[in-house]
């Protein structure tokens, strides 16, 4: 009887062993708290760099403005030597006129060279801005039609300026999807697998000025 006893509890040992080796049993430190352990297993996703200007180039750039405001924007290289670049040798810089509509003003956006980064996994968008103190203004983030991405276009809350460099890190689910522009039948979802344009749009009616942008990168922030 013994016997058959411990026959029995060795088959369940046994069991136990070779359940908990195909990963259907997992135990955790019982001296660490359960959040601390989650955040020690997750593999946090490196940043993905969106563009960092040091090529000299601007590429897919385009700016656009309320016409019927007089507004206007030019989007290009900052000229070393001349302006200030938040690290390394260059970043963008745009030339704004937000005109004298208060509905809206102007905007622009570039691309990374090879047209879209892959950044999923990634839930936040941080970025470098100098814009003059008090300047209102939103980012735009326009998903590519390529790599599973529809082309939908996402717009943040908005943002306000410091008169120096700020890094502004936004998470992903607090931009909301355009209405106007972008492709009006996806999926209504923000496919970070393919991000196309980042960029931004000021209101109106809030004068002249130059706006910084340097080091666009798709993060995954600490929860």
């Amino acid at each position: 009887m013994n016997r058959t006893k411990n026959i029995i509890i060795s088959a369940v040992a046994a069991l136990f062993f070779f359940s908990a080796c195909a990963g259907v049993i997992s135990v955790r430190n019982p001296k660490m708290p359960k959040t601390e352990t989650a955040a020690v297993e997750r593999q946090d996703l490196p940043p993905v760099l969106f563009e960092d200007f040091e090529s000299g180039t601007l590429h897919g750039s385009y700016s656009y403005a309320n016409r019927v405001g007089g507004a206007s924007a030019a989007y290009s290289i900052s000229v070393p030597g001349t302006d200030t670049a938040r690290a390394g040798e260059y970043s963008a810089k745009a030339v704004v006129n937000t005109g004298t509509d208060s509905d809206w003003g102007c905007g622009f956006g570039a691309s990374p060279e090879a047209g879209f980064v892959d950044a999923s996994g990634r839930d936040a968008v941080s970025l470098w801005v100098n814009a003059p103190p008090g300047k209102t203004f939103y980012v735009f983030v326009n998903e590519a039609g390529a790599n599973d991405a529809d082309g939908e276009f996402w717009n943040s809350p908005d943002q306000t300026g410091t008169g120096d460099w700020n890094e502004y890190i936004i998470p992903l689910d607090e931009f909301f999807r355009n209405i106007y522009s972008g492709n009006q039948e996806g999926n209504l979802n923000f496919d970070t697998s393919g991000i196309g344009t980042v960029g931004l749009q000021f209101g109106g009616n809030q004068g002249r000025f130059e706006v910084f942008v340097d080091d666009i990168y798709f993060i995954m922030m600490k929860k």
